[in-house]
């Protein structure tokens, strides 16, 4: 416990640096439970804005993928709605019946210039008789539709498409593949994505007479799921049944199939395991390595559909599984951006608002520890003499009482030495207050020096101490104590003032030899303490007064 005298010594920088010490430890210790605190808090939050940005993405990505299913169903609705209007024509109808004439022919074609022109997304359209000759074909020549002279119409018995559609029954359609068009033998320059749909066409009383068909400009179709795409998170990809692109983020994975250069840009190659669960079910969504995928798989010619023009569209024999896979990757790069922004501005508010908590502990802890340390020295002034930093009076009574209860409680001695100084008078009025307390000071380092540490010495005022003895075995053993701190006064150096020799005399009571209760054995002391002095005074003696039992 802080002494008197350190309280007057605390009023300089050894008082602020403890201030200062103190503060800090306590600081630490608000600022490190306050941050950890808010860590906790701000780690919990972060999870769960991660995880609501996870599922609000996947659930935007998943809503998106059944808009684009929905796009490219309506895409094919609409074409093969036009590929029945062109079937059921009123002229070629005619032509069937009155034979190939050339009016009926080029009213035909007026109708598919016009039809070319209004849509705007064919390349070509074209009838077809039985024998694969092109009987009509307009070509819409980048924008510019124009009806082909009879000249350059050309026999197309022998291609695919028409082998395929000729085969069909009344309402069925032939899809082809999506694939790039080709031009004398090789690939047309640029790139012309295009799909072919044909139908039969039949005459009055059921016989079939020939072929439509129109071939669909693709680019439309994957401009549409790109623009479609483009305000979603993932990036948009387009696979046919063996994962070549069709549409990708990066224009020079597509048409591996037709292209040698690009034969090994597949998205198997790329995303093995997500091809795997994407060939595996028909929708889905998995997040890996490689970031959050959305998928599902298109059927554009489901069969049963019901078209708007009101027939049913059916896929031509051994084109039932014409399957396309509709993919949106939000790439683990972008998940991570999002996410370690949001760290980001999670760790930047945190530090501003561990700055104002810092501030603020700081402040609160300082404000702490100065009123520990005003408390404190209340505590010190009301206990402790403020000249020699002893116990004061109030202080020794108290211990004095606690001791008496312990020593009742087990049976134990204790004893009470009263000292007073011979000659401090002398000093005081000769060489001044200023002397007389500097020599008390020195009388109470003395006196803490010859004591042991269990013992309390106490100044009870003006030149009078009180010395109490935690244990002692009997009278003989505490007047011989007490001799000896009377020796130790009178034969120090430092107490010889200019001449003048200060002593002390003592009274030392024991409890219970001479006393049973404090303020008795206080009295004893005292009493003794008086017979000293009358005795020649620089003596102990011991109270000869005994409690009969």
């Amino acid at each position: 416990m802080q002494t008197g005298r350190d309280a007057e010594r605390d009023g300089g920088g050894e008082r602020q640096d403890r201030l200062i010490a103190h503060s800090l430890t306590l600081f630490f210790a608000i600022f490190l439970a306050i941050a950890a605190v808010i860590g906790g808090l701000g780690a919990i939050f972060y999870q769960s804005e991660v995880k609501r940005y996870l599922e609000n993405t996947a659930e935007q990505e998943r809503y998106r993928i059944e808009l684009l299913r929905y796009l490219v169903h309506g895409t094919f609705d609409d074409v093969i709605g036009d590929l029945f209007v062109l079937a059921g024509q009123n002229e070629l109808e005619r032509l069937l019946v009155d034979g190939d004439k050339q009016h009926l022919r080029s009213a035909i074609a007026d109708e598919y210039l016009a039809f070319a022109t209004l849509k705007g997304v064919y390349d070509q359209l074209r009838f077809l008789d039985l024998e694969g000759r092109e009987r009509v074909r307009v070509n819409y020549n980048d924008g510019a539709p124009t009806v082909v002279r009879s000249a350059e119409l050309q026999d197309k018995h022998q291609r695919y498409y028409f082998t395929a559609t000729l085969a069909l029954r009344r309402g069925q359609v032939y899809v082809s593949p999506f694939d790039l068009n080709i031009e004398h033998g090789g690939l047309e320059r640029p790139l012309k994505p295009m799909i072919r749909l044909g139908t039969p066409v039949f005459d009055a009383v059921g016989n079939k007479r020939g072929v439509v068909l129109i071939n669909y400009l693709g680019h439309h179709l994957l401009e549409r799921l790109a623009t479609a795409g483009a305000a979603m998170s993932g990036e948009i990809a387009l696979l046919n049944a063996d994962g070549y692109w069709m549409l990708s983020p990066r224009a020079d994975d597509t048409w591996g199939f037709m292209i040698p250069e690009r034969a090994a840009r597949r998205f198997d190659n790329d995303y093995p395991r997500e091809w795997a669960l994407l060939r595996a079910h028909e929708q889905g969504q998995v997040r890996t390595d490689n970031g959050l995928f959305t998928f599902a798989e298109l059927h554009p010619l489901e069969p049963g559909r019901r078209l708007g023009v009101g027939h049913l569209a059916r896929t031509a024999p051994g084109t039932e599984r014409y399957v396309w896979y509709l993919v949106s990757q939000v790439p683990a790069a972008v998940i991570e951006r999002h996410t370690g922004g949001l760290l980001a501005r999670l760790l930047m508010l945190g530090a501003g608002v561990l700055l104002v908590i810092a501030v603020g502990s700081w402040y609160l802890a300082l404000g702490i520890i100065r009123r520990r340390l005003y408390e404190s020295q209340l505590v010190t002034l009301a206990h402790y003499d403020r000249l020699t930093g002893l116990p004061n009076r109030t202080l020794f009574f108290d211990r004095l009482e606690r001791l008496h209860e312990s020593a009742m409680r087990y049976g134990r001695r204790y004893g009470l030495l009263y000292l007073d100084l011979d000659g401090f008078k002398q000093v005081n009025d000769t060489f001044g207050h200023h002397a007389g307390d500097r020599l008390l000071e020195q009388v109470a380092v003395l006196l803490r020096q010859g004591v042991r540490r269990a013992d309390t010495v106490a100044r009870l005022g003006g030149d009078e101490f009180a010395i109490l003895l935690s244990e002692v075995g009997d009278a003989a053993a505490a007047h011989q104590f007490g001799d000896k701190l009377v020796a130790l006064i009178r034969d120090a150096e430092q107490l010889y003032h200019q001449g003048v020799r200060v002593g002390a005399s003592a009274g030392v009571a024991i409890y219970p030899d001479h006393a049973s209760s404090p303020e008795l054995l206080v009295r004893r002391a005292d009493q003794a303490m008086y017979a000293a002095k009358k005795r020649g005074k620089n003596k102990c003696v011991v109270c000869r007064r005994l409690v009969l039992s």
